[in-house]
């Protein structure tokens, strides 16, 4: 108790110095308080406007195209470069189609890309105005997993209290600007936290390197997948480029990135479709131990490469993935992992003859794990294996289902065991050919 006593009162004793300084030095300087200050000094979210700049609360609602770029982001014609960004930023994540309610949506997002391109005189495309259709039915999306409970409730209640001791801890000492940073991150406020990391350099302080890993995670997340044969459109690749600046800031603060940087890395890469620099960026943390890959990167990859097209590249992945299970590392699978491998084996494509070959090895690891695939991807092998006239394979994976007991369609089931059937009938019959001949011969000569 005592020990607590002295934790409060040194705790009290910071926040009244603190506060006393902060009203001295306002007390002393003409012009305006520290951004950080006026940020937290702001009226509650109920009364304040959502954004940082003012101009950006009525562009939002404006109804009409505006006449100049600078009128599209709400700004006078004198903004600064920042502000145009920042601007951007909050407009095109409000008007994301894939996530925005309103009819107009794809509309104006598509003028704000246009608007954003002609101020930093970069080249517009039209195909990155809009994002492009839904998967084909031939390319079906992956389903997510049914939810279920990893840990009892307990855990979870006190997991949430652990994450309310620094929201308290904010309310009694001076907050940093990590966690600014954060706190605008869960709230899904990317341009206030990018506004933040801005102000945090101009007033001299050094960002640490949670700061970067978080600033690209909340990138990576506001980008929007490109699938295969899609372009990316203008706010995933205008995301990368912030990205790829905050990488090479880290590295010029000398911020030395960790395994869960490159893993962030990856998943922006993967995202935007930028599929060769990603297996660049794998291979270097292939070759270094203190970055080799774990179960986390390997899925991302595979995640990549299954959703962008590039299934060959997943069996590389693969392939690198048995090599590191050779040596004392030995990064594990999942059952996300053994699910995109089988996507990549079976998925359609013009390379599916060599892909389907990778079978075999996909299944006995799986059964060496005790993982076995549900019923609709026991009918996509199915499904692949006919298609290539794989008969050892569709047995194979025939063998797998009734062991397993997996429900699959009657329909699909009843065509793989005609073929099935059909290539044992001619197995046999190549067999028995010779044997025929060496008869008829026989019956020739003694004929004659």
């Amino acid at each position: 108790f005592f020990s607590l006593g002295v934790v409060r009162v040194c705790m009290l004793r910071r926040v009244v110095v603190s506060a006393a300084a902060r009203g001295g030095a306002l007390s002393r300087r003409s012009s305006p308080p520290p951004p950080l200050l006026r940020t937290l000094c702001a009226a509650p979210a109920s009364e304040a406007a959502p954004a940082p700049h003012t101009a950006l609360a009525p562009s939002v609602q404006a109804a009409g195209p505006a006449s100049t770029s600078h009128e599209v982001l709400g700004l006078p014609p004198d903004a600064s470069e920042l502000d145009v960004k920042l601007a951007y930023y909050h407009l095109a994540l409000a008007y994301r189609p894939d996530q925005s309610g309103r009819p107009d949506a794809a509309e104006r997002f598509a003028e704000v890309g246009r608007a954003y391109s002609s101020i930093m005189g970069e080249p517009w495309d039209d195909a990155a105005g809009v994002p492009s259709a839904a998967p084909t039915p031939a390319e079906p999306a992956l389903q997510p997993a049914s939810h279920v409970p990893a840990f009892p409730r307990w855990v979870h209640r006190l997991s949430e209290y652990l994450e309310r001791v620094p929201q308290r801890l904010d309310l009694w000492l001076m907050p940093s600007y990590s966690s600014v940073i954060y706190h605008h991150l869960r709230a899904g406020e990317l341009a206030q936290a990018l506004c933040t990391f801005e102000e945090m350099k101009v007033e001299g302080e050094v960002p640490s390197h949670a700061v970067y890993e978080m600033l690209i995670r909340g990138c990576t997340i506001a980008m929007r997948r490109v699938g295969k044969g899609e372009v990316p459109d203008h706010l995933t690749s205008n995301m990368l480029k912030v990205v790829m600046r905050l990488w090479k800031d880290m590295h010029e603060m000398e911020r030395r990135p960790d395994y869960w940087t490159y893993n962030e890395l990856i998943r922006a890469f993967g995202k935007a479709g930028a599929v060769p620099q990603a297996l660049e960026l794998f291979e270097h943390m292939c070759g270094n131990v203190r970055l080799l890959p774990e179960e986390r990167a390997f899925n991302s990859m595979y995640e990549m490469c299954v959703l962008s097209g590039n299934y060959a590249a997943a069996l590389q992945v693969f392939d690198e993935h048995e090599e590191l299970r050779k040596s004392l590392w030995k990064p594990r699978y999942t059952p996300v992992s053994f699910s995109l491998l089988l996507a990549a084996v079976a998925r359609e494509g013009d390379d599916l003859h060599k892909r389907i070959q990778q079978l075999p090895r996909v299944l006995a690891l799986m059964d060496r794990h005790a993982v076995y695939p549900r019923a609709e991807a026991c009918e996509k092998l199915l499904s692949a294996c006919i298609a290539t006239r794989e008969i050892g394979l569709a047995a194979e994976v025939m063998s797998l289902i009734e062991r397993v007991g997996q429900d699959v369609d009657p329909e699909i089931a009843a065509r793989a065991r005609r073929t099935i059937g059909e290539g044992e009938g001619g197995a046999a019959r190549s067999l028995d050919e010779p044997a025929v001949e060496a008869k008829l011969e026989r019956r020739d000569s003694s004929s004659s």
